[in-house]
C-alpha cells in the first residue's frame, strides 16, 4: 500500500510539469545515439538529428562523423561520442552550437577539443546552457548506442533517472517521504508518450487510488 500511495503521489506531482515538451537538436555532422541511456533509431544508414524530451535532467550521447574524401584520398573523420548532461526548460529548443571546421585539418583538431567547444544554447531564447559535457572513448563494434551505454555504466556514468525537478516538486507536495527515482521517471515518460484521453483515464484511475 505504501508503494502504491508514493507512486500516486509522484504522479500527481509529475501533472503540474504538464504536456511541456521540449526538443533537443544535433545537426549534422553529430547525430543523436542516445537519449537518457536509451537507444535512438540511429544507424549506419539512418541518422538522429532531432528528439522531443520532457521537462527535466536529461542526458545525450552524440557523435560526429563527416567524410573529407578527395579524389585520391579516403578521410572521414569520427569523432568520440560527446556526453551531455543538463536540465531541459519546459518548451526549450536546445540545440548543439560550435564554430564548425572548415577542412579536415581544422576538423581533426576540432576533434581533440570538443568538450571545451561544443555547447548547447535555446534557440528560443539565445541562451547558453549549463551542462556538463565530456568525450569517451569510441566503442568498438557496429551498436555504437549500446557501446557508449556499456562504457557509461563501466564508469558509472551513466544517466541515473532522477529529475531533479520533479523530485523536489514531489518532496514539496508530499513531503519527504522516500522517492524512487527510477518509478518517477518512469511515470512521466508515459505521461509524455499519452494522447490527452489517456492522460485523462489515468488521472480518474490515480485519483480512485487515494
Amino acid at each position: 500500500m505504501k508503494m502504491r500511495s508514493t507512486l500516486v503521489a509522484l504522479a500527481v506531482a509529475g501533472l503540474s510539469f504538464g504536456a511541456s515538451a521540449a526538443t533537443f537538436e544535433a545537426q549534422q555532422p553529430y547525430q543523436i545515439h542516445l537519449v537518457d541511456g536509451e537507444k535512438t533509431t540511429s544507424t549506419i544508414t539512418k541518422s538522429v538529428h532531432s528528439v522531443t524530451i520532457g521537462e527535466g535532467k536529461h542526458q545525450f550521447a552524440v557523435a560526429y562523423s563527416k567524410d573529407f574524401s578527395t579524389r585520391t584520398d579516403s578521410r572521414v573523420l569520427n569523432g568520440n561520442p560527446v556526453i551531455i548532461t543538463l536540465d531541459v526548460p519546459a518548451d526549450a529548443q536546445l540545440a548543439l552550437d560550435y564554430a564548425e571546421p572548415n577542412n579536415y585539418q581544422q576538423a581533426v583538431q576540432f576533434l581533440r577539443e570538443q568538450d571545451s567547444r561544443v555547447k548547447v544554447v535555446d534557440k528560443a531564447t539565445g541562451r547558453v546552457m549549463e551542462a556538463d559535457i565530456f568525450t569517451i572513448p569510441t566503442p568498438a563494434g557496429l551498436d555504437t548506442g549500446r557501446g557508449i551505454q556499456d562504457y557509461l555504466q563501466e564508469q558509472g556514468k551513466a544517466f541515473s533517472g532522477r529529475t531533479d525537478a520533479a523530485v523536489a516538486a514531489a518532496q514539496a507536495k508530499f513531503g519527504d517521504a522516500a522517492v524512487d527515482a527510477d518509478a518517477l521517471e518512469m511515470l512521466q515518460h508515459w505521461w509524455n508518450a499519452a494522447d490527452k484521453d489517456t492522460r485523462r483515464a489515468f488521472q480518474i484511475w490515480m485519483i480512485q487510488q487515494q
